[in-house]
């Protein structure tokens, strides 16, 4: 199995939640995608690094970087 196909599989179960969700805003869902449990996961997460490295592989760069976990 790929790292896609493996970290698909981590998405779908482990970052979809399925039932009645109470999102922040109030509103109700009948489902809720929280990526910060891939994305934090020591599973999982070796397969997000390896999967963004082939999907950028083509580019020129020398540093990433992003926002911070959390609200600063």
């Amino acid at each position: 199995m790929s790292a896609w196909e493996k970290l698909r599989e981590e998405i779908l179960n482990k970052a979809v939640v399925h039932g009645k969700v109470i999102l922040s805003s109030g509103k109700e869902a009948d489902y809720y995608v929280d990526l910060r449990r891939v994305t934090l996961d020591s599973v999982a997460s070796p397969l997000v690094g390896e999967v963004m490295l082939e999907l950028t592989k083509d580019l020129d760069f020398d540093a990433v970087g992003g926002l911070t976990l959390g609200a600063d």
